[in-house]
């Protein structure tokens, strides 16, 4: 499509994708913090997707941005141009806004865009279907379907319509149909799928629905509402869809690599540094979040361990109207002695109802292995991409130790955006209450970083460096950084310390002083904002000098 391999060719590194630094104190600390290290790299490149954005007035549009420190998702406001057609706002803004979502890398899964052009060719077969396509991203989908109906002999007779929410995309959209010569063969509204009626927006029910909104849990970008809302009030009974059915498998694995980033209080003992996140008696006070976390597993194929077979988990058919939750217990036989550190879990679309086109996020060894049971895929060479990952759920406590064909019970279960575990396992220390109001959850990525050796002893050495010689001063800890706060606080006894915790805010000044003690540092001397460092004000600080 010329207008979207123009925006490709005119792509900006995106700053979400850049290797960051951990983060660090301003001022006389700023640059002194090593990066993660390059395995945390891979992990952390391009960890979310584009979300079910909507416009919230015409220059301004809701961003869904992930608190990379406390795993928060954050709405953020985005300036646009108002009132402008795509083509006339500053390019460069426009190219900074869609750079920071994953629709570049969609463009470029060849197998993604062949596996549905096959299935919408299938499923628009009759010259008067009328086609709706929600979330139409750059309108890749809805100009496949308005070409399968021209094919048939439905050019005049049969409709395609389209709605995209996110304004920016929506803009774009009417370039690439324009660049194509489609801009009178798609319908476009600037709508979310729940604000289009029949009788006014469309003209009746459609009968072929074609969709994309997964993400690589497969249900976080609002799937089953999203199915739910189309077939009570947008679709004929028993409509054609693209896809047909969505199936997401699991597998149970070991590997120390992932462990790394749940058990901090291991990686601290090794450390033995005198900073302790997580204090004898409280090992489990900072722990992973209880959910699946998007990560690139390939990569890591030399750190896993394999437990078991892969196992069907939940089925969802697009064609119908989906439950809004539901639960499965699953009898899994293990594969060898080990520990269960992890399930790590993919999808599986099934494009037609014939069931002869496939598309799968399976990790390489399940693509490449002779498994009966699991789907083949047309095409199973699969460049990287990052807008779909695999997913991986933590096994709580120390994991689950396992014997050779020893038989498992698991139990899933989903809600309306999200699937969960839970091993039902006697050495599993599964978590099955509320936290304590003093217990951390952070990403595995955080959790990792904070237990690496070498990221603290740097840390610390930079953070000495910059307090030795001077008198009792204020310290800011711009972030969410509870090794920040920590470290400054039990290094410089007579400092001040005051840490913003944007994200944390009260559940991290409860957890400061849980650990207090163990870190020789009294709670006199931190002070916890609970704001953005952009928002603070000399009367935060009680008009005193900061020095770092």
């Amino acid at each position: 499509l010329p207008a979207a391999a123009e925006l490709a060719a005119a792509r900006p590194q995106n700053p979400s994708r850049r290797r960051r630094s951990p983060p660090f104190m301003p001022g006389c600390l700023a640059g002194l913090a090593p990066p993660p290290p390059a395995a945390l790299h891979l992990l952390l490149r391009g960890r979310g997707r584009r979300m079910a954005f909507s416009a919230a007035a015409p220059s301004r549009a809701f961003q869904l941005r992930l608190n990379p420190l406390t795993g928060d998702s954050e709405w953020l406001v985005v300036d646009e141009a108002e009132g402008e057609d795509v083509g006339a706002a500053p390019p460069q803004t426009q190219r900074q806004l869609l750079a920071a979502t994953s629709y570049l890398d969609m463009l470029n899964d060849a197998a993604r865009n062949r596996a549905y052009r096959r299935a919408i060719d299938a499923a628009v077969s009759d010259p008067s279907a009328r086609v709706l396509d929600i979330g139409a991203g750059t309108g890749l989908l809805s100009m496949m379907s308005a070409r399968a109906l021209e094919a048939v002999g439905g050019e005049g007779r049969g409709s395609v319509s389209a709605c995209e929410s996110y304004l920016p995309m929506g803009k774009l959209t009417r370039r690439v149909l324009r660049a194509n010569g489609m801009e009178n063969k798609v319908k476009l509204f600037h709508k979310r799928s729940d604000e289009l009626e029949v009788g006014v927006e469309l003209d009746s029910p459609a009968d072929v629905l074609v969709s994309e909104i997964l993400d690589s849990e497969l249900l976080g970008e609002g799937l089953i509402p999203t199915l739910q809302q189309a077939h009570d009030s947008l679709l004929v009974k028993n409509p054609k869809t693209v896809p047909y059915r969505a199936t997401t498998y699991g597998q149970l694995v070991e590997s120390p690599f992932l462990w790394k980033m749940h058990d901090l209080h291991s990686n601290e003992a090794n450390a033995a540094d005198g900073v302790w996140l997580t204090p004898d008696g409280m090992e489990n006070i900072v722990s992973v979040k209880l959910q699946q976390h998007a990560m690139q597993c390939d990569p890591l194929e030399d750190e896993i361990r394999l437990l078991s077979e892969p196992f069907k988990v939940f089925e969802f058919d697009f064609s119908e109207r989906p439950e809004s939750q539901r639960e499965n217990k699953i009898t899994i036989k293990t594969t060898g002695d080990g520990c269960v550190h992890a399930i790590i879990s993919w999808w599986v679309l099934q494009l037609d109802s014939a069931g002869s086109i496939f598309y799968s996020t399976a990790p390489k060894w399940v693509r490449q292995s002779s498994i009966k049971d699991l789907p083949r895929c047309a095409d199973d060479t699969k460049d990287w991409c990052d807008h779909w990952k695999h997913c991986v759920w933590f096994t709580q406590g120390r994991g689950a130790p396992v014997m050779k064909d020893q038989t498992l019970s698991l139990r899933a279960s989903h809600n309306l955006t999200s699937i969960s575990y839970q091993l039902l396992n006697p050495n599993d220390e599964a978590c099955n209450g509320n936290l304590k109001a003093d217990h951390l959850t952070l990403l595995p990525e955080r959790i990792a970083l904070y237990g690496d050796i070498y990221w603290r002893s740097a840390l610390i050495t930079a953070i000495k460096n910059a307090l030795s010689d001077r008198s009792p001063q204020t310290c800011i800890v711009a972030d969410d950084s509870i090794f920040l706060a920590l470290l400054v606080s039990s290094l410089s006894p007579s400092s001040k310390v005051i840490a913003m915790f944007p994200g944390l805010r009260d559940k991290g000044a409860t957890y400061l002083q849980a650990v207090a003690k163990a870190n020789n540092f009294s709670m006199d001397q931190i002070q916890v904002i609970g704001k953005r460092a952009a928002s603070l004000s000399t009367d935060d600080l009680e008009h005193k000098k900061v020095c770092c």
